[in-house]
Protein backbone atom coordinates (compact mmCIF):
# COMPACT_ATOMS: atom_id res chain seq x y z
CA UNK A 1 0.00 0.00 0.00
CA UNK A 2 1.16 3.53 -0.64
CA UNK A 3 1.58 5.90 2.14
CA UNK A 4 -0.14 9.24 2.63
CA UNK A 5 3.08 10.46 4.86
CA UNK A 6 5.03 9.83 1.32
CA UNK A 7 2.36 10.48 -0.99
CA UNK A 8 1.05 13.93 0.49
CA UNK A 9 5.41 15.20 0.69
CA UNK A 10 5.96 19.15 0.18
CA UNK A 11 9.69 18.50 -0.55
CA UNK A 12 10.77 20.44 -3.94
CA UNK A 13 14.04 19.92 -5.51
CA UNK A 14 16.63 22.88 -5.07
CA UNK A 15 19.63 24.28 -6.61
CA UNK A 16 21.61 21.37 -5.12
CA UNK A 17 18.97 18.73 -7.15
CA UNK A 18 17.80 17.11 -3.80
CA UNK A 19 14.65 17.11 -2.46
CA UNK A 20 14.19 19.67 0.85
CA UNK A 21 11.20 19.51 2.86
CA UNK A 22 9.05 23.01 2.74
CA UNK A 23 7.73 25.10 5.54
CA UNK A 24 5.41 28.19 4.46
CA UNK A 25 6.80 31.36 5.18
CA UNK A 26 3.31 33.17 4.11
CA UNK A 27 -0.60 32.31 4.71
CA UNK A 28 -0.38 29.94 1.54
CA UNK A 29 -0.10 26.15 2.17
CA UNK A 30 2.47 24.38 -0.41
CA UNK A 31 -0.13 23.52 -2.62
CA UNK A 32 -1.55 27.27 -3.11
CA UNK A 33 1.90 28.34 -3.66
CA UNK A 34 2.00 25.52 -6.70
CA UNK A 35 -0.65 27.10 -8.20
CA UNK A 36 -0.13 30.29 -7.85
CA UNK A 37 3.40 29.64 -9.95
CA UNK A 38 1.59 27.82 -12.54
CA UNK A 39 -1.02 30.74 -13.34
CA UNK A 40 1.56 33.07 -13.50
CA UNK A 41 3.89 31.08 -15.85
CA UNK A 42 4.25 32.35 -19.75
CA UNK A 43 3.46 28.15 -20.40
CA UNK A 44 0.30 28.36 -18.52
CA UNK A 45 -0.50 32.37 -19.88
CA UNK A 46 -0.20 30.64 -23.66
CA UNK A 47 -3.23 28.34 -22.97
CA UNK A 48 -5.56 31.20 -23.92
CA UNK A 49 -4.35 30.77 -27.47
CA UNK A 50 -4.26 27.01 -27.83
CA UNK A 51 -6.79 25.08 -29.19
CA UNK A 52 -9.14 23.03 -26.97
CA UNK A 53 -11.81 22.01 -29.59
CA UNK A 54 -12.22 24.52 -31.59
CA UNK A 55 -8.96 26.19 -33.49
CA UNK A 56 -9.41 30.37 -34.00
CA UNK A 57 -12.94 30.76 -33.11
CA UNK A 58 -14.62 33.84 -33.70
CA UNK A 59 -16.53 33.24 -31.15
CA UNK A 60 -15.16 34.73 -27.93
CA UNK A 61 -17.38 32.73 -25.46
CA UNK A 62 -15.69 28.98 -26.89
CA UNK A 63 -13.14 27.49 -24.96
CA UNK A 64 -9.83 27.47 -24.96
CA UNK A 65 -6.98 25.49 -23.21
CA UNK A 66 -6.85 28.02 -20.14
CA UNK A 67 -10.74 28.45 -20.13
CA UNK A 68 -10.62 24.59 -19.80
CA UNK A 69 -8.21 24.06 -17.50
CA UNK A 70 -9.38 26.80 -14.89
CA UNK A 71 -12.51 24.81 -15.01
CA UNK A 72 -10.77 21.79 -14.43
CA UNK A 73 -8.89 22.77 -11.42
CA UNK A 74 -12.45 24.17 -9.69
CA UNK A 75 -13.93 21.15 -10.18
CA UNK A 76 -10.60 18.76 -8.99
CA UNK A 77 -10.86 21.22 -5.95
CA UNK A 78 -14.00 20.42 -4.80
CA UNK A 79 -13.11 16.59 -5.59
CA UNK A 80 -10.28 16.82 -3.87
CA UNK A 81 -11.98 18.27 -0.81
CA UNK A 82 -14.87 15.99 -0.95
CA UNK A 83 -11.87 13.12 -0.97
CA UNK A 84 -10.21 14.75 2.04
CA UNK A 85 -13.02 15.01 4.43
CA UNK A 86 -13.43 11.27 3.92
CA UNK A 87 -10.18 10.50 4.42
CA UNK A 88 -10.04 11.81 7.83
CA UNK A 89 -13.12 10.50 8.82
CA UNK A 90 -11.41 7.25 7.68
CA UNK A 91 -8.54 8.23 9.23
CA UNK A 92 -6.44 8.06 6.94
CA UNK A 93 -4.73 11.45 7.10
CA UNK A 94 -2.94 12.67 9.66
CA UNK A 95 -4.23 16.70 11.48
CA UNK A 96 -1.15 17.99 9.83
CA UNK A 97 -3.71 17.99 6.33
CA UNK A 98 -6.69 19.58 6.22
CA UNK A 99 -8.91 18.34 3.77
CA UNK A 100 -8.95 21.70 1.89
CA UNK A 101 -5.05 21.17 1.72
CA UNK A 102 -6.21 17.42 -0.34
CA UNK A 103 -8.56 19.89 -2.66
CA UNK A 104 -5.64 22.73 -2.89
CA UNK A 105 -3.02 20.04 -4.36
CA UNK A 106 -5.90 18.16 -6.28
CA UNK A 107 -6.26 21.61 -8.01
CA UNK A 108 -3.01 22.59 -8.47
CA UNK A 109 -2.64 19.43 -11.05
CA UNK A 110 -5.57 20.07 -12.10
CA UNK A 111 -4.44 23.76 -13.77
CA UNK A 112 -1.28 22.09 -15.23
CA UNK A 113 -2.71 19.05 -16.58
CA UNK A 114 -3.01 20.77 -20.41
CA UNK A 115 0.43 22.96 -20.19
CA UNK A 116 2.41 20.35 -22.28
CA UNK A 117 -0.22 21.03 -24.83
CA UNK A 118 1.92 22.04 -28.15
CA UNK A 119 -0.66 24.59 -30.95
CA UNK A 120 -3.74 23.29 -32.23
CA UNK A 121 -4.26 20.93 -29.29
CA UNK A 122 -4.42 17.24 -30.28
CA UNK A 123 -4.30 18.08 -33.81
CA UNK A 124 -1.00 19.37 -33.04
CA UNK A 125 0.62 16.67 -31.21
CA UNK A 126 -0.68 14.09 -34.36
CA UNK A 127 1.20 16.09 -36.76
CA UNK A 128 4.53 16.22 -34.47
CA UNK A 129 3.92 12.26 -34.46
CA UNK A 130 3.35 11.95 -38.05
CA UNK A 131 5.91 14.46 -38.91
CA UNK A 132 8.97 11.86 -37.17
CA UNK A 133 7.44 8.54 -38.69
CA UNK A 134 7.29 10.35 -41.83
CA UNK A 135 10.85 11.71 -41.58
CA UNK A 136 12.70 9.08 -40.17
CA UNK A 137 16.34 10.24 -41.36
CA UNK A 138 16.06 13.11 -38.55
CA UNK A 139 16.17 10.35 -35.75
CA UNK A 140 18.89 8.53 -37.47
CA UNK A 141 21.31 6.81 -34.45
CA UNK A 142 19.18 7.71 -31.51
CA UNK A 143 18.38 5.01 -29.20
CA UNK A 144 14.64 3.32 -29.55
CA UNK A 145 13.62 4.78 -26.37
CA UNK A 146 14.53 8.35 -27.61
CA UNK A 147 12.97 7.74 -30.88
CA UNK A 148 10.25 6.27 -29.12
CA UNK A 149 9.70 10.00 -27.45
CA UNK A 150 9.29 11.80 -31.04
CA UNK A 151 7.54 9.65 -32.95
CA UNK A 152 4.67 9.02 -30.23
CA UNK A 153 5.05 12.78 -29.03
CA UNK A 154 2.82 13.46 -25.98
CA UNK A 155 1.82 16.61 -24.83
CA UNK A 156 1.24 15.01 -21.00
CA UNK A 157 5.12 14.01 -21.07
CA UNK A 158 5.95 17.46 -22.30
CA UNK A 159 3.94 18.82 -19.77
CA UNK A 160 5.85 17.34 -17.51
CA UNK A 161 9.24 18.57 -19.02
CA UNK A 162 7.39 22.20 -19.13
CA UNK A 163 6.94 22.13 -15.17
CA UNK A 164 10.33 20.75 -14.21
CA UNK A 165 12.48 21.98 -17.00
CA UNK A 166 11.72 24.77 -18.97
CA UNK A 167 9.52 27.01 -16.99
CA UNK A 168 11.26 29.57 -13.79
CA UNK A 169 14.37 27.48 -13.23
CA UNK A 170 15.64 27.00 -16.96
CA UNK A 171 16.93 23.23 -16.45
CA UNK A 172 17.27 23.89 -13.13
CA UNK A 173 14.39 21.77 -12.01
CA UNK A 174 12.33 24.44 -13.71
CA UNK A 175 9.11 25.40 -11.47
CA UNK A 176 10.42 23.29 -8.30
CA UNK A 177 7.02 22.32 -7.53
CA UNK A 178 6.03 19.96 -4.54
CA UNK A 179 7.08 16.46 -4.80
CA UNK A 180 2.88 15.59 -4.12
CA UNK A 181 1.56 18.18 -6.85
CA UNK A 182 4.46 16.40 -9.83
CA UNK A 183 3.19 13.18 -8.45
CA UNK A 184 -0.70 14.16 -8.71
CA UNK A 185 0.43 15.53 -12.23
CA UNK A 186 1.81 12.58 -13.87
CA UNK A 187 -1.18 10.60 -15.11
CA UNK A 188 0.92 8.06 -17.05
CA UNK A 189 3.99 7.58 -15.14
CA UNK A 190 5.82 5.35 -17.92
CA UNK A 191 7.96 6.36 -21.18
CA UNK A 192 6.61 5.53 -24.13
CA UNK A 193 9.12 2.48 -25.14
CA UNK A 194 8.25 0.65 -22.02
CA UNK A 195 6.08 -2.61 -22.26
CA UNK A 196 2.64 -0.27 -21.09
CA UNK A 197 3.66 2.92 -22.88
CA UNK A 198 3.25 0.84 -26.36
CA UNK A 199 0.04 -0.83 -24.95
CA UNK A 200 -1.70 2.35 -23.90
CA UNK A 201 -0.03 4.19 -27.30
CA UNK A 202 -0.07 7.16 -24.40
CA UNK A 203 3.25 7.75 -21.86
CA UNK A 204 3.90 10.99 -19.55
CA UNK A 205 7.52 10.93 -19.17
CA UNK A 206 10.03 11.11 -21.87
CA UNK A 207 13.60 9.71 -21.52
CA UNK A 208 15.58 12.95 -21.12
CA UNK A 209 12.75 13.10 -17.46
CA UNK A 210 12.81 9.24 -16.72
CA UNK A 211 15.95 9.72 -14.24
CA UNK A 212 14.14 12.87 -12.01
CA UNK A 213 10.51 10.69 -12.11
CA UNK A 214 12.91 7.56 -10.66
CA UNK A 215 13.94 10.01 -8.18
CA UNK A 216 10.26 11.65 -7.97
CA UNK A 217 8.91 7.91 -7.87
CA UNK A 218 11.14 6.40 -4.62
CA UNK A 219 10.24 10.22 -2.81
CA UNK A 220 6.55 9.83 -2.99
CA UNK A 221 6.64 5.82 -2.43
CA UNK A 222 5.27 5.12 -5.86
CA UNK A 223 5.02 1.27 -6.06
CA UNK A 224 7.26 0.49 -9.46
CA UNK A 225 4.77 -2.78 -11.14
CA UNK A 226 7.72 -3.39 -13.47
CA UNK A 227 11.04 -1.61 -14.54
CA UNK A 228 10.48 1.97 -15.53
CA UNK A 229 6.47 1.54 -14.95
CA UNK A 230 4.63 3.19 -11.81
CA UNK A 231 1.57 2.44 -10.05
CA UNK A 232 -0.04 5.92 -10.10
CA UNK A 233 -0.34 8.77 -7.16
CA UNK A 234 -3.67 8.31 -6.04
CA UNK A 235 -4.79 11.50 -6.42
CA UNK A 236 -3.85 11.48 -10.29
CA UNK A 237 -7.51 9.60 -10.52
CA UNK A 238 -9.21 12.77 -9.14
CA UNK A 239 -7.53 15.02 -11.65
CA UNK A 240 -8.45 13.18 -14.51
CA UNK A 241 -12.30 12.67 -13.40
CA UNK A 242 -12.37 16.53 -13.08
CA UNK A 243 -10.82 16.28 -16.61
CA UNK A 244 -13.39 13.90 -18.01
CA UNK A 245 -16.19 15.77 -16.26
CA UNK A 246 -15.12 19.05 -18.23
CA UNK A 247 -14.58 18.00 -21.77
CA UNK A 248 -17.57 15.86 -21.80
CA UNK A 249 -20.33 18.75 -20.80
CA UNK A 250 -18.26 21.39 -21.52
CA UNK A 251 -17.45 20.75 -25.16
CA UNK A 252 -21.00 19.70 -25.85
CA UNK A 253 -22.14 23.22 -24.60
CA UNK A 254 -19.95 24.69 -26.43
CA UNK A 255 -21.01 23.11 -29.31
CA UNK A 256 -24.63 24.56 -28.51
CA UNK A 257 -22.84 28.04 -28.73
CA UNK A 258 -21.59 27.22 -32.20
CA UNK A 259 -24.56 25.71 -33.19
CA UNK A 260 -23.54 22.38 -34.26
CA UNK A 261 -25.88 20.44 -31.40
CA UNK A 262 -29.16 21.98 -30.28
CA UNK A 263 -30.03 22.81 -26.99
CA UNK A 264 -32.53 19.81 -26.66
CA UNK A 265 -30.29 17.03 -27.47
CA UNK A 266 -28.08 18.56 -24.87
CA UNK A 267 -29.96 19.35 -22.08
CA UNK A 268 -31.51 15.77 -22.18
CA UNK A 269 -28.03 14.16 -21.66
CA UNK A 270 -27.53 16.39 -18.69
CA UNK A 271 -30.87 15.74 -17.21
CA UNK A 272 -30.11 12.24 -17.11
CA UNK A 273 -27.80 12.85 -14.51
CA UNK A 274 -29.55 15.03 -12.47
CA UNK A 275 -32.53 12.32 -12.56
CA UNK A 276 -29.77 10.02 -10.80
CA UNK A 277 -29.93 12.78 -7.87
CA UNK A 278 -31.73 15.31 -5.34
CA UNK A 279 -31.52 18.36 -8.06
CA UNK A 280 -33.98 16.91 -10.62
CA UNK A 281 -35.59 19.34 -12.75
CA UNK A 282 -34.39 22.74 -11.30
CA UNK A 283 -34.00 23.98 -15.01
CA UNK A 284 -37.66 24.02 -15.40
CA UNK A 285 -37.31 27.62 -12.79
CA UNK A 286 -35.99 29.33 -15.57
CA UNK A 287 -38.65 28.74 -17.95
CA UNK A 288 -37.57 29.47 -21.55
CA UNK A 289 -34.32 30.82 -21.25
CA UNK A 290 -32.39 27.97 -22.60
CA UNK A 291 -29.08 29.63 -22.03
CA UNK A 292 -29.82 30.34 -18.52
CA UNK A 293 -31.42 26.40 -18.48
CA UNK A 294 -28.08 24.90 -19.63
CA UNK A 295 -25.81 26.84 -17.23
CA UNK A 296 -27.83 25.27 -14.74
CA UNK A 297 -27.86 21.91 -16.08
CA UNK A 298 -23.88 21.81 -16.70
CA UNK A 299 -23.95 23.39 -12.88
CA UNK A 300 -26.07 20.44 -11.37
CA UNK A 301 -24.81 17.40 -13.82
CA UNK A 302 -21.02 18.59 -12.60
CA UNK A 303 -22.15 18.19 -9.02
CA UNK A 304 -23.35 15.04 -9.66
CA UNK A 305 -20.79 13.20 -11.19
CA UNK A 306 -18.31 14.89 -8.49
CA UNK A 307 -20.69 12.83 -6.40
CA UNK A 308 -20.36 9.90 -8.41
CA UNK A 309 -16.16 10.35 -8.49
CA UNK A 310 -16.21 10.34 -4.90
CA UNK A 311 -17.90 7.64 -4.30
CA UNK A 312 -16.27 5.41 -7.13
CA UNK A 313 -12.84 6.42 -5.37
CA UNK A 314 -13.99 5.20 -2.11
CA UNK A 315 -15.09 1.72 -3.28
CA UNK A 316 -11.99 1.28 -4.95
CA UNK A 317 -9.65 3.02 -2.27
CA UNK A 318 -7.90 -0.38 -1.32
CA UNK A 319 -7.17 -1.00 -4.93
CA UNK A 320 -6.08 2.91 -5.89
CA UNK A 321 -3.60 2.85 -2.60
CA UNK A 322 -2.39 -0.42 -3.81
CA UNK A 323 -1.82 0.25 -7.37
CA UNK A 324 -3.79 -2.49 -8.98
CA UNK A 325 -6.68 -0.37 -10.01
CA UNK A 326 -6.47 0.46 -13.43
CA UNK A 327 -9.49 2.35 -14.65
CA UNK A 328 -10.93 5.90 -14.97
CA UNK A 329 -13.26 6.62 -11.83
CA UNK A 330 -15.84 7.79 -14.43
CA UNK A 331 -15.62 4.49 -16.62
CA UNK A 332 -18.57 3.46 -17.78
CA UNK A 333 -18.23 -0.16 -16.59
CA UNK A 334 -17.78 0.97 -13.03
CA UNK A 335 -19.90 4.24 -12.60
CA UNK A 336 -23.43 4.83 -13.31
CA UNK A 337 -22.85 8.12 -14.58
CA UNK A 338 -19.98 6.57 -16.66
CA UNK A 339 -22.67 5.59 -19.51
CA UNK A 340 -24.34 8.99 -19.93
CA UNK A 341 -19.82 10.19 -20.14
CA UNK A 342 -19.00 7.94 -22.93
CA UNK A 343 -22.65 8.90 -24.43
CA UNK A 344 -21.21 12.54 -24.18
CA UNK A 345 -18.50 11.54 -25.86
CA UNK A 346 -19.26 9.38 -28.51
CA UNK A 347 -21.73 12.43 -29.41
CA UNK A 348 -18.95 14.81 -29.85
CA UNK A 349 -17.09 12.33 -31.47
CA UNK A 350 -19.78 12.10 -33.95
CA UNK A 351 -21.30 15.62 -34.43
CA UNK A 352 -18.79 17.89 -33.34
CA UNK A 353 -15.20 17.04 -34.58
CA UNK A 354 -16.07 15.98 -37.39
CA UNK A 355 -16.96 20.10 -38.10
CA UNK A 356 -15.72 20.96 -41.43
CA UNK A 357 -14.03 24.21 -40.46
CA UNK A 358 -12.66 22.76 -37.55
CA UNK A 359 -10.95 19.57 -40.12
CA UNK A 360 -9.80 22.70 -42.17
CA UNK A 361 -8.00 24.42 -39.54
CA UNK A 362 -6.18 21.11 -38.56
CA UNK A 363 -5.29 19.89 -42.03
CA UNK A 364 -3.90 23.21 -42.16
CA UNK A 365 -2.16 23.32 -38.79
CA UNK A 366 -0.68 19.77 -40.13
CA UNK A 367 1.32 21.20 -42.79
CA UNK A 368 2.38 23.79 -41.01
CA UNK A 369 3.99 22.63 -38.38
CA UNK A 370 5.73 19.71 -40.40
CA UNK A 371 7.30 22.55 -42.37
CA UNK A 372 8.56 24.64 -39.52
CA UNK A 373 10.36 21.46 -37.90
CA UNK A 374 11.58 20.85 -40.67
CA UNK A 375 13.28 24.37 -41.39
CA UNK A 376 14.14 23.95 -37.65
CA UNK A 377 16.05 20.58 -37.33
CA UNK A 378 17.93 21.38 -40.67
CA UNK A 379 18.79 25.02 -39.07
CA UNK A 380 20.69 22.88 -35.79
CA UNK A 381 21.50 19.82 -37.68
CA UNK A 382 23.50 22.50 -40.34
CA UNK A 383 25.07 23.67 -36.96
CA UNK A 384 26.35 20.84 -35.55
CA UNK A 385 27.84 19.63 -38.60
CA UNK A 386 30.01 22.97 -38.74
CA UNK A 387 31.20 22.65 -35.20
CA UNK A 388 28.65 25.63 -33.81
CA UNK A 389 30.31 28.07 -35.95
CA UNK A 390 27.10 30.38 -37.54
CA UNK A 391 29.58 31.46 -40.70
CA UNK A 392 29.53 27.97 -42.13
CA UNK A 393 26.23 27.79 -42.38
CA UNK A 394 23.38 29.43 -44.81
CA UNK A 395 21.11 32.04 -44.34
CA UNK A 396 18.07 29.75 -44.13
CA UNK A 397 19.60 27.81 -41.24
CA UNK A 398 20.91 30.90 -39.70
CA UNK A 399 17.43 31.64 -39.86
CA UNK A 400 16.20 29.06 -37.83
CA UNK A 401 19.03 28.86 -35.24
CA UNK A 402 18.32 32.62 -34.31
CA UNK A 403 14.63 31.96 -33.99
CA UNK A 404 14.94 28.79 -31.59
CA UNK A 405 16.43 31.46 -29.09
CA UNK A 406 17.02 30.16 -25.76
CA UNK A 407 16.21 27.06 -26.84
CA UNK A 408 19.08 27.06 -29.05
CA UNK A 409 20.63 23.56 -28.62
CA UNK A 410 24.45 23.96 -26.97
CA UNK A 411 27.42 22.47 -28.54
CA UNK A 412 28.27 19.58 -27.36
CA UNK A 413 24.38 18.46 -26.63
CA UNK A 414 23.61 14.95 -28.12
CA UNK A 415 21.12 14.76 -31.42
CA UNK A 416 18.29 13.75 -28.99
CA UNK A 417 18.84 16.57 -26.61
CA UNK A 418 18.83 19.06 -30.03
CA UNK A 419 15.61 17.49 -31.08
CA UNK A 420 13.94 17.99 -27.85
CA UNK A 421 15.08 21.39 -28.07
CA UNK A 422 13.01 21.94 -31.90
CA UNK A 423 10.21 20.29 -29.96
CA UNK A 424 10.53 22.46 -26.73
CA UNK A 425 10.56 25.50 -29.43
CA UNK A 426 7.96 24.33 -31.54
CA UNK A 427 5.09 22.71 -28.51
CA UNK A 428 5.38 25.99 -26.88
CA UNK A 429 4.18 28.19 -29.62
CA UNK A 430 0.72 29.62 -29.45
CA UNK A 431 -1.87 28.89 -32.55
CA UNK A 432 -1.56 32.20 -34.14
CA UNK A 433 2.15 32.30 -33.49
CA UNK A 434 2.49 29.33 -35.53
CA UNK A 435 0.44 31.37 -38.47
CA UNK A 436 2.81 34.32 -37.90
CA UNK A 437 5.79 31.99 -37.76
CA UNK A 438 5.29 30.72 -40.96
CA UNK A 439 3.88 33.81 -42.82
CA UNK A 440 7.26 35.17 -41.81
CA UNK A 441 9.25 32.17 -43.39
CA UNK A 442 7.28 32.24 -46.39
CA UNK A 443 8.40 35.95 -47.44
CA UNK A 444 11.51 35.21 -46.58
CA UNK A 445 11.32 32.16 -49.07
CA UNK A 446 12.03 30.01 -46.58
CA UNK A 447 8.78 27.85 -46.54
CA UNK A 448 6.43 26.38 -49.57
CA UNK A 449 2.83 27.02 -48.03
CA UNK A 450 1.95 24.62 -51.11
CA UNK A 451 4.18 21.54 -50.94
Amino acid sequence: MMDWSQLLSTARVDHKKSWTPQSSKDERSQWQRDHDRLIFSGAFRRLAVKTQVHPLSDNDHVHTRLSHSLEVASVGRSLGVRLGNWMHGEGLLSDQHAASSVGALVQAACIAHDIGNPPFGHAGERSIRHFFESHPQYLAGLSSGERADFVGFEGNAQGFRVITCLERHWFDGGMRLTAATLGAFVKYPFTADSAIGQIKRKHGVNQAELPLMRELATHLGLIEVMPDVWARHPLVYAVEAADDICYALIDLEDAVELGHLDYKEVSSLMKELLDRGARRNLYEQLLDDSEAKLELLRSASIDALVHEAEARFRSHYDAIVGGTFDEELLDWRLASAGEVIQRAKNLARERVYVDLTKQSYEGQSGRLLRGVLSHLIDGVEALAQAGGDVTHISSKARDAVTRLGKFRPRLNDTKYVRLMRVTDYVSAMTDRYLIRLVDDLTRLGYFDRDS
